[in-house]
């Protein structure tokens, strides 16, 4: 009986902490962004869609969705710029980023506080957010695609 308990309590807590994941809401405002600076000073050009993408250099799976979101942001209607958050020490980082970087590609230095703010547990993940910084849509950047941008920004 009290095996059976235990388990039921964790499978609770397990649930609870999974349903706290990202802290934002689709159509609501999203956390401004404060990072300490840009890497190579390159700062965000204006857009009037955003995509927020959270990095790490651990998963492969990162450097994947940033290839795919070169093209994204190359062929977006409408423009859409792409900031690339990450909390990994700028001289390792730097150089793994610097061959996306671009015109609408750009990346925060020491933004631990953005993965705070957004609630991010996992990479790669990101948000679309419009000209008013509202949250369009959010998810595994893998799975963002020309259509959802459409759909999302009508």
């Amino acid at each position: 009986m009290k095996k059976a308990l235990l388990i039921l309590l964790a499978v609770c807590g397990l649930g609870l902490s999974l349903a706290r994941a990202q802290n934002i809401i689709l159509g609501e405002k999203v956390p401004e962004l404060k990072p300490a600076g840009w890497i190579d000073n390159r700062h965000p050009q204006p857009a009037p869609i955003t995509y927020v993408e959270f990095f790490h250099s651990s998963n492969p799976a990162c450097i994947t969705s940033l290839e795919r979101l070169r093209d994204l942001s190359a062929r977006s209607k409408p423009a859409m710029r792409v900031i690339v958050v990450t909390r990994e020490d700028t001289a390792r980082i730097a150089p793994m980023l610097r061959p996306f970087l671009s015109r609408r590609i750009t990346a925060t230095i020491h933004a631990e506080r953005g993965f705070a703010a957004y609630g991010v547990t996992y990479v790669p993940f990101g948000v679309l957010i419009d000209a008013r910084n509202r949250a369009l849509w959010m998810g595994n950047s893998l799975q963002l695609n020309e259509k959802i941008i459409e759909q999302s920004t009508r």
